[in-house]
């Protein structure tokens, strides 16, 4: 299905508290419904856009590693260099119509401590469930992705991932998702596809008395 028009759920600003019935699988896809449990699982907005609408640059995986390397760098199978290269994730992209893209807000301040893990887990909590839900709406291919690494997030006190050394299969494969900045896809122009302004996230946000609002976000691409 290919649908170049933008669909968007709201629920007056926040997350809905209305829980969704499970439902039998849907021969028609009911993007609709995909977003509204976005909102319902604690996403702040969710927006359904074209492939297309994805920016993906090698310069934006590379800076995982530098000039500052991300200290999640080769923990987790879904940070560099064990992500799929940016040129096999435009591959991927082809394979796929439609990206379900949701955000929560978050103090700009709070993504500079250790406040954003949280955020950071909620979003690849979200992703998850939307991917695993996607069949059910008449996706038969759904693919979700998060924001940082699910080493940091879920795995903070193993020291070393269990996928990556062989040991064991992912310990939480019900939560942990690939990260979105590893593959290369730009952000900023993808939350400005979306409608989503978002603060400059930097030492004057933290230091701002007027709190300004930067934001997470995480996606699902669907077929």
């Amino acid at each position: 299905m290919k649908d170049r028009q933008q669909l968007q759920v709201k629920t007056n600003g926040k997350p809905s508290t209305t829980s969704l019935p499970a439902s039998p699988a849907s021969e028609t896809p009911d993007p609709r419904q995909l977003l509204a449990l976005a909102i319902a699982l604690g996403a702040t907005d969710a927006v359904l856009l074209p492939t297309e609408a994805l920016e993906v640059e090698d310069r934006y995986a590379a800076m995982c590693a530098a000039p500052h390397r991300c200290p999640s760098y080769g923990l987790a199978p879904g940070c560099p260099p064990h992500a799929p290269l940016p040129a096999d994730f435009r591959a991927k992209l082809a394979g796929f119509c439609l990206v379900a893209v949701f955000k929560i807000d978050v103090l700009a301040a709070d993504l500079l401590n250790e406040n954003r893990l949280d955020a950071a887990r909620s979003i690849h909590r979200i992703a998850a469930h939307l991917e695993l839900a996607a069949p059910r709406f008449g996706f038969g291919r759904a693919c979700g992705m998060a924001a940082g690494s699910c080493k940091e997030l879920f795995c903070a006190d193993a020291a070393t991932c269990a996928m990556l050394d062989g040991s064991f299969p992912c310990r939480h494969p019900d939560l942990a998702r690939p990260s979105i900045s590893a593959v290369g896809i730009d952000f900023a122009a993808l939350a400005n596809r979306a409608g989503w302004p978002f603060a400059r996230i930097d030492t004057d946000a933290a230091n701002d008395t007027s709190p300004a609002m930067g934001l997470m976000a995480g996606l699902v691409l669907l077929a």
